[in-house]
């Protein structure tokens, strides 16, 4: 009944940003996925735990189906004995309808972007940093197969203080030909060495952009992620892109949550951009389903073990 997980074709992946409305939705698609072709030519996508079936986010499907999508994705996992779990869904009624149990997980950094500048008081730290980044001779260029090397030994650095190794699900991870795939930005000094890059994943049809990867190398310049993010936002709202998400943020649970992903101070560092702060869901099967469903959604980001991912920040 279920696709394997494979290298998924491009227009799978392509379909995922089309279709999905949620920043969370180019994550629909990944390396460990399960996918559920729809009938209504949507898709799902999960990561197997046990009996858990893990998804990022709402189906991705034409406008006007989603309770239609929803209702043939929980009814199939069902059907093979599993237990549907959504990570982070912007749309909590469309669950509740179902019988399913809702609890606000996360907080999406969306930065609208008509009219968006630097300019102002609430975006005058980035401001500066982009001003400093600048001056210290660093400057943004498209990723190309002249930065790879570059690249990979950032993220090679960046990995080495990250013990756990890389995380999944909806977090991406370095690999030379997804770069390729995605909208990377480079940061670059004045003898054209790479000091940093970001990526971002496009959704809604082309009207939202969300950023993923963020690295840079060890010896770089404090602003060197200011200037990429700010240098891509300003580029998007020249370009006419309507939103773009600066990721996700967990709400914090405690000091062992945040050696595992630092949620607050992920949420300070946002907060500079001064981004329209969304909620986002859980769902679980039921109220008394909400812990193990939270820990198998735990389990989907960590595939090297919990215990890895406890230790990467420790």
């Amino acid at each position: 009944m279920f696709a394997p997980a494979i290298e998924v074709p491009t227009t799978l992946a392509d379909t995922a940003a089309r279709l999905g409305t949620s920043s969370i939705s180019p994550f629909t698609i990944g390396d460990e996925t399960e996918l559920l072709l729809l009938a209504d030519g949507g898709l799902a996508g999960f990561v197997r735990r046990g009996r858990w079936a893990i998804m990022a986010t709402s189906p991705v499907t034409p406008h006007g189906t989603e309770d239609i999508a929803l209702a043939e994705v929980v009814d199939r996992l069902r059907r093979e004995r599993l237990r549907p779990v959504f990570a982070a869904v912007p749309d909590p009624e469309r669950y509740t309808a179902r019988g399913l149990h809702v609890h606000a997980i996360a907080d999406d950094a969306v930065v609208h972007l008509d009219g968006f500048s630097l300019a102002g008081k609430k975006r005058a730290s980035i401001r500066h940093s982009v001003t400093s980044a600048r001056r210290a001779g660093l400057t943004v260029e498209p990723y190309g197969p002249e930065h790879a090397d570059g690249c990979a030994a950032v993220s090679e650095h960046w990995l080495r203080t990250k013990r756990g190794g890389e995380m999944g699900f909806t977090l991406g991870r370095f690999d030379p030909e997804t770069m390729l795939r995605t909208d990377c930005r480079v940061a670059v000094d004045d003898s054209g060495a790479v000091v940093g890059f970001v990526t971002w994943h496009g959704y809604d049809d082309g009207r939202g952009r969300v950023l993923d990867l963020m690295r840079r190398a060890p010896d770089a310049p404090n602003p060197t992620m200011d200037l990429l993010i700010g240098d891509s936002l300003l580029s998007f709202a020249e370009d006419g892109i309507e939103r773009a998400s600066l990721g996700s943020v967990p709400r914090s649970k405690g000091k062992l949550a945040e050696r595992i992903y630092p949620t607050r101070t992920l949420h300070r560092y946002k907060q500079k951009y001064a981004p329209e702060w969304q909620t986002l869901y859980l769902v679980a099967p039921s109220r008394l389903m909400l812990q193990p469903a939270t820990l198998a959604v735990a389990r989907a980001y960590s595939s090297n073990g919990l215990l890895a991912s406890v230790k990467r920040n420790g």
